[in-house]
């Protein structure tokens, strides 16, 4: 079967509803699937309370994990709200998403937030590829205010929206892959 255009999903919901958590699911079951993933995932960093300090970015594809951002000390970056980001880890981040493009089955972008939408930086210029469809599937992470920012910026591309809630965040992974292929 002939795979059709490119599509993306957008992965969104509240803030710490489980973007991310729900995305690393996806990424497990289309592995077992046989799907090569590549992307970024930008699980928290927890401090001793169990409170959010901060961002790692984690290369599905390699690995490799570096710290993106922090909420208790200024990393020299740009700022978003309470996140101060490090600005080598950023263009990193930029780098492991931008190279996965068109290598995997299933590209992962986590996420797209005001640093992107509003200052134009963090992941901002992975944006143009997505728009153009150079990435055949994608699973990108928007919080729900962005939401409708961010499909403006993708308007050519297929999308598919998937709302993360507590009530459907255990059965929601198998239906994202689904909804992609």
């Amino acid at each position: 079967m002939a795979m059709s255009p490119a599509r993306i999903g957008l992965l969104t919901g509240s803030v710490g509803v489980g973007k991310t958590t729900v995305a690393e699911r996806v990424a497990s079951l289309a592995l077992r699937r046989g799907l090569t993933c590549g992307g970024l995932l930008a699980p928290a960093l927890v401090n001793a309370c169990g409170q959010k300090a901060g961002i790692w970015g984690v290369d599905i594809g390699a690995g490799d994990r570096r710290l993106l951002a922090r909420t208790d000390r200024d990393l020299g970056g740009p700022a978003m709200g309470p996140y101060s980001f490090d600005a080598a880890a950023l263009e990193w981040a930029t780098g492991v998403v931008a190279d996965a493009i068109g290598t995997c089955d299933l590209l992962f972008v986590d996420e797209i937030g005001k640093l992107e939408l509003w200052q134009g930086r963090g992941l901002a210029p992975v944006l143009p590829r997505l728009a153009a469809g150079e990435a055949r599937r994608a699973l990108v992470l928007v919080r729900e205010s962005l939401l409708g920012e961010l499909q403006a910026r993708l308007p050519a591309v297929e999308s598919v929206i998937f709302e993360a809630e507590e009530s459907n965040r255990n059965n929601l992974p198998a239906r994202v892959l689904a909804g992609l292929f």
